[in-house]
């Protein structure tokens, strides 16, 4: 099997003078041989395999990225402000995605070339991203999908990134014309600002827009296509597995069919497990998601495992509440747990975004949820707070739905 940077070579071999990264705000570009000369460079003062660097989009990311493939080493993107923690080398493996998981709390997934290759053929081959294209790095590129999505299509067919840092709604429909991009992998929390923007115009180049990392509800997509004409295609994947299912039209349910090279089944407890060449350790995982088939073989989210809520002597799963919440007009997400009361008894809590009155959001999910389903603790604001990778922050979530939080008296 061969290594990155030899895989790499071969593509700068191919396009030794093309440019191949771009710092959008700066403007500056990196044709593949400079970026090969800068990894050389920096190779030769590394010391030690785990070699972990907290670095924003740029060219730098992948210089600090191609040197520790050179070296044989494991590289471990972090996020800003964090420090490299102390993980011990393991053979085979060039790169630790670091996730907090189910838990919450940090997991290092070792991966090997094979698994991070595998991901990036399955992505490219099932959305089409070919060399010709132009990829918008606004997703972290350290994370599962920067790396799938953006980091293995430049490195294994020199398609080409355009990085950007900071930005404001409006500045990146300017990159993507500036620059030509035409596919724009990005997270729920980029799209609902852009919908917003008034009197603006699709550019022209773009093609493909992917949403991942958090639920996109069917209410934003309709929306964005029709703003902009463009549709936007759910991606559902995971670090340990990377890539696993995508909706190829843009119209399908839940989040679309599997990726080719991908096998998808639903267990009898209801969780999904994958099995691919992208899949760490075995090449099979078993995930806290659970789900279902629709009609036309696509994959629709049920909910996770977790804690199950007792109200009354009934159990329900907190999930199937989020979910019918998701569903309503005007709720752009939702989250729902559940806390305990100071005699000890369950009771479900949710954050809601949306502009919509903790009555009118009551009213409609009486009409699909038993009365006894309804949640006793509310949360409600116009922009949830979310993480870096575009998720909830459930963190903070959890905080502003204590019983005793001041805001829910």
């Amino acid at each position: 099997m061969k290594t990155l940077w030899e895989v790499w070579q071969e593509t700068v071999r191919r396009y030794p003078d093309r440019v191949l990264v771009t710092e959008a705000e700066a403007g500056r570009t990196w044709t593949g041989a400079q970026l090969t000369s800068a990894a050389e460079q920096l190779a030769g003062t590394l010391a030690g395999r785990v070699q972990g660097f907290a670095l924003p989009n740029s060219a730098n990311w992948f210089i600090h990225f191609l040197a520790t493939q050179k070296c044989g080493g494991i590289a471990v993107p972090l996020e800003a402000g964090r420090q490299a923690p102390t993980l011990p080398a393991r053979r085979g493996a060039c790169f630790i995605k670091t996730t907090s998981g189910t838990t919450g709390q940090f997991q290092p997934i070792y991966c090997t070339a094979a698994n991070l290759l595998a991901d990036g053929r399955q992505v490219c081959a099932t959305m089409g991203i070919n060399p010709t294209d132009v990829n918008l790095a606004l997703i972290p590129l350290g994370h599962s999908y920067g790396i799938g999505n953006l980091v293995m299509p430049l490195i294994q067919q020199g398609t080409p990134v355009v990085c950007a840092t900071g930005f404001v709604p409006r500045q990146i429909l300017a990159f993507i014309e500036r620059y030509r991009v035409t596919v724009f992998p990005t997270v729920p929390a980029v799209l609902r600002p852009l919908v917003q923007l008034p009197a603006a115009k699709t550019p022209s180049s773009l093609r493909l827009v992917i949403s991942a990392g958090a639920p996109l509800v069917p209410e934003l997509a309709a929306q964005f296509h029709e703003k902009f004409r463009v549709r936007v295609h759910n991606f559902y994947g995971a670090s340990e597995a990377g890539g696993i299912c995508y909706d190829r039209t843009g119209r399908g349910a839940g989040v679309g069919k599997p990726l080719r090279g991908v096998r998808v089944t639903i267990r009898k407890d209801g969780r999904i497990a994958v099995a691919s060449k992208a899949v760490v350790g075995t090449g099979r995982f078993v995930l806290a998601d659970r789900g279902e088939w629709s009609k036309r073989g696509e994959l629709i989210l049920t909910g996770r495992v977790g804690a199950m809520a007792n109200i009354g002597g009934k159990k329900v799963a907190p999930a199937e509440v989020e979910a019918a919440l998701r569903k309503l007009t005007g709720v752009t997400d939702a989250w729902v747990t559940v806390l305990r009361d100071p005699r000890g008894h369950d009771l479900l809590a949710a954050a809601v975004e949306s502009a919509l009155s903790r009555g009118e959001i009551e009213c409609e999910l009486a009409g699909r949820v038993p009365l006894w389903q309804l949640p006793k603790l509310w949360f409600l604001a116009a922009a949830l707070p979310r993480t870096d990778r575009g998720k909830l922050d459930t963190a903070a979530l959890r905080r502003a739905l204590e019983p005793t939080a001041p805001a829910l008296r």
